[in-house]
Parts: structure tokens; C-alpha cells; sequence
């Protein structure tokens, strides 16, 4: 059994846009998330896989996540997240294979605002890497009817 939630629990994803399969760890401002590459994703290309610009969304899910995990802590649900851009996003190649499996680690370089990202696959080896900047707010809602 595992110690970690679904992670639709952790973020505002639904359906086939979340594409983290589940939690694997969380260590002080680190938390690492797991997906397994397959047909069903709404990325997948028949015979190649999913893309590595991707990554780029397993980042930023994985960032919810965690921001999710630590409202989850204080008694509160998941909110929506603002994703602003990343710096370096570099990739070891154009493809993640079907039937892959991958882990996705954020660690936090400034409170929820930057993170230092990395993808792996089962062998440790980086797949993808960025820098990713993030904006959290209670109330997205309230905040995006304030910049009209």
C-alpha cells in the first residue's frame, strides 16, 4: 500500500490530461512521481511514443503534486497553478517509448515559485532536465478576474 494518495487527489488534472500514475517519494522540498509511457496517453504517437517536450507537463504535474501534498497537510485541497515558463528544458532525445517507465523529480529552489526538474528512466540516466518557475495562488479565479 502505498503512502501517497492517487494523485488526482493532489491536483486539479482530470482524466487523461493527468499523466502522472502515482507519488513514489517526498523528501523535505523534493518529491519524485512516476509514469509509465503508454497508447492511452493523449500524447502517444503510434511507433514512436510520447515526445520529450512533455516532460515539460510531467514537471509542472509533478510541482502540483507537490504543492497539492502540502495543502493536502494542512487540511486544504489542491488549487490551480500557473505555470510561467522554464529555463534550459534539455533532452537526451525526441521520444519516450511506449512501455516506459519514468521518474519525474522536482526540488524546490525558491518556495513554490522555482524548481529544479529532472526525468529519468529506469536506469537513473537523465532524460529531460529544466528549471521550471511556477505561480500558486488560493484563488486563481479571483486572481485572473483581477488582471481583466
Amino acid at each position: 500500500m502505498s503512502a501517497f494518495p492517487p494523485v488526482g487527489e493532489l491536483v486539479k488534472h482530470k482524466d487523461e490530461l493527468l499523466l502522472l500514475d502515482r507519488i513514489l517519494a517526498v523528501e523535505g522540498e523534493m518529491m519524485r512521481s512516476e509514469t509509465t509511457i503508454r497508447a492511452d496517453n493523449v500524447f502517444f504517437q503510434a511507433g514512436r511514443g510520447v515526445p520529450s517536450y512533455v516532460g515539460f507537463e510531467l514537471m509542472a504535474q509533478t510541482i502540483s503534486a507537490f504543492d497539492g501534498w502540502k495543502r493536502r497537510a494542512r487540511g486544504e485541497g489542491p488549487v490551480i497553478g500557473f505555470l510561467l515558463g522554464c529555463r534550459k528544458y534539455e533532452v537526451a532525445r525526441p521520444f519516450f517509448f511506449d512501455g516506459e517507465t519514468v521518474t519525474t523529480e522536482t526540488v524546490s529552489l525558491v518556495g513554490m515559485s522555482s524548481f529544479n526538474c529532472k526525468i529519468f528512466d529506469a536506469q537513473s540516466e537523465v532524460l529531460a532536465s529544466a528549471t521550471v518557475n511556477v505561480f500558486v495562488t488560493d484563488d486563481a479565479e479571483a486572481f485572473l478576474q483581477a488582471q481583466l
